[in-house]
C-alpha cells in the first residue's frame, strides 16, 4: 500500500510520540511511505527509510513572528481593562494565523496536491497543524487521518467564540476556492482538522480521563526503547550516585532564561545534577551567560538521546513538548511542566490529570515552588512516581508504534480491497 504522511517543517512535528517512527515502521512492512514536509526534515526522513517531498510552504509560520507586545495595539488611549481585553484577542488571533493564514495554507494545499498526484496513496496522514492535509485528501479523494492529536467534542468560553468564527470564515473561503466541503474538518465550535476515519494518538486511556472523546480515537501508548550504550561523551564524566535532573525547553520555544535558572538551582539545591538541554548553540553568547547564572556543577548540552538519558533521569522539568512529554512517560519519569507555547499546555494538564506531576505557568516559576515539586516527587514511595510507574505499564499494554502501523494498515485496507 502506499501511505502519504504530511507534517510541518520542525523536528518536533514528527514526533508527536511515535509518528515517524509509524513511518518508518510501515516503511519496514515493505509499504511505500512517502513525506511530505519542508526541506529542514528531508535527511531525517531519509535517514529513517522514507521517501521525501519537499513543501516549500507546508502552512505552518515559521520562524515565528515577534511577540505581541501590549504597544502593539492600534490605540494607546484604551482603559486598561479593554486594552487588556483586546491584548488576549490579538494573542488567540495570532496563534491562529501561526496554521491557518487563508493564503499560506492554500500555498501549500497546491503543494500537496501536486505530490498526491504523483503518489497516488490510498491514505492521507497529518499531524493536526497541517491544515493543507485535510483539505488535500479531499481534493484527491483520498481517505484521511490525523496521527498525535485526539478527536474531543470541545467547548469554546464565551471570549474565544470570536476566534471559531474567524477560523471557520477562513474555511470557507479555502473549500469554496479548491470546490470540496470540507468533510475533514470540525462544522463548529474550536477550528480542528478533523478526521471521519480515524485520530491515532500515542497517549492511553488515563491520559485522557474525563474528555468527552469521539469514537474514531484509537489510543496505541507507548513503549520505551531499550537504554543505550553511552555515544556521546560527556554522559560517561557525569557522576551516577547522583540523582539527574533533566531541564528543557526544547528546540523551538528556548528564549528563557529565567526558566533555566531556576530550574537549575532547585536541581542543585535537593541535590540533583541539572543536566539542560538548551536547543541553541552551546557556544553561543546566550548560552555562555547562561551558564555564568547557574549551579556547579550542571551540564549545558544543544539537544540529548532520550535513550541515554531519560532512564536515568530522577525527575525532569520541561516545557511539555508532546515528544519530550511522551518520552518521560514512557520512561515512568515523574514530571514538573512550564507550558511555554501552541499545544504544550495540553500536555501539562495530561500530566496533571494522571497525577505523574504538576503543570506550572511560567509566571509562577520560582526557586521555592520547583524545589517543594521536586521534594514531592523523588522519594520512591511517593504517590507521583507510583503513578508514573503505572501509566507507564497502561502505555506499554497499548502496544505503541507496532500496533499504530496495524491500524493505518487495516484503514487503507478498508478503501483498497487489501485489509
Amino acid at each position: 500500500m502506499r501511505f502519504l504522511f504530511s507534517s510541518a517543517q520542525l523536528v518536533g512535528h514528527l514526533d508527536w510520540g511515535g509518528f515517524l517512527a509509524t513511518g518508518a515502521e510501515l516503511a519496514r512492512r515493505g509499504h511505500e511511505v512517502h513525506w511530505a514536509s519542508g526541506q529542514e526534515v528531508q535527511a531525517l526522513l531519509t535517514s529513517n527509510g522514507i521517501t521525501g517531498h519537499v513543501m516549500a510552504e507546508t502552512g505552518w509560520r515559521w520562524p515565528l513572528p515577534p511577540p505581541l507586545q501590549a504597544d502593539d495595539l492600534a490605540s494607546p488611549l484604551r482603559q486598561a481593562q479593554d486594552t487588556a481585553q483586546e491584548f488576549a484577542r490579538q494573542r488567540m488571533i495570532r496563534s491562529l494565523d501561526q496554521w491557518f493564514d487563508v493564503e499560506l495554507v492554500h500555498t501549500a494545499t497546491d503543494a500537496l496536491n501536486r505530490i498526491g498526484r504523483a503518489v497516488q496513496p490510498d491514505l492521507l496522514v497529518s499531524e493536526i497543524f497541517v491544515a493543507a492535509a485535510g483539505l488535500s485528501a479531499e481534493v484527491l479523494g483520498v481517505p484521511f487521518a490525523v496521527a498525535g492529536w485526539p478527536a474531543i467534542q470541545s467547548v469554546l468560553p464565551d471570549h474565544a467564540h470570536f476566534v471559531a468564527e474567524i477560523a471557520q470564515e477562513r474555511l470557507g473561503v479555502l473549500t469554496r476556492r479548491f470546490g470540496i466541503g470540507g468533510v475533514n474538518w470540525a462544522q463548529e465550535g474550536p477550528p480542528a482538522l478533523l478526521s471521519p476515519y480515524l485520530h491515532l494518538t500515542y497517549w492511553s486511556p488515563r491520559w485522557f480521563a474525563g474528555l468527552p472523546l469521539l469514537p474514531q480515537n484509537r489510543l496505541v501508548g507507548g513503549i520505551a526503547p531499550p537504554a543505550q550504550p553511552w555515544k556521546t561523551p560527556w554522559l560517561n564524566q557525569l557522576p551516577m550516585d547522583q540523582p539527574w535532573a533533566f531541564i528543557t525547553l526544547g528546540t523551538a520555544f528556548t528564549d528563557d532564561p529565567h526558566f533555566f535558572v531556576a530550574a537549575a538551582h532547585a536541581a542543585a539545591q535537593i541535590g540533583c545534577l541539572p543536566i539542560l538541554a538548551v536547543g541553541n548553540d552551546v557556544n553561543s553568547a546566550w548560552s555562555q551567560a547562561l551558564r555564568a547564572r547557574l549551579p556547579k556543577p550542571s551540564v549545558v548540552v544543544g539537544r540529548v538521546n532520550f535513550s541515554e538519558v531519560l532512564p536515568y533521569a530522577a525527575a525532569a522539568i520541561h516545557h511539555g513538548g508532546a515528544g519530550t512529554t511522551h518520552a518521560l512517560v514512557t520512561h515512568a519519569v515523574p514530571q514538573i511542566v512550564v507550558p511555554h507555547a501552541a499545544d504544550q499546555a495540553r500536555q501539562a494538564e495530561g500530566v496533571a490529570r494522571s497525577g505523574v506531576g504538576y503543570r506550572i505557568p511560567p509566571k509562577d516559576v520560582t526557586v521555592p515552588v520547583l524545589v517543594q515539586a521536586l521534594q514531592n516527587a523523588l522519594p520512591d514511595d511517593s504517590a507521583i512516581r507510583r503513578n508514573a510507574r503505572s501509566l507507564q505499564a497502561e502505555f506499554a499494554s497499548l502496544g505503541g508504534v507496532p500496533v499504530a502501523a496495524d491500524v493505518l494498515e487495516e484503514l487503507a485496507g478498508r478503501f483498497t480491497g487489501a485489509g
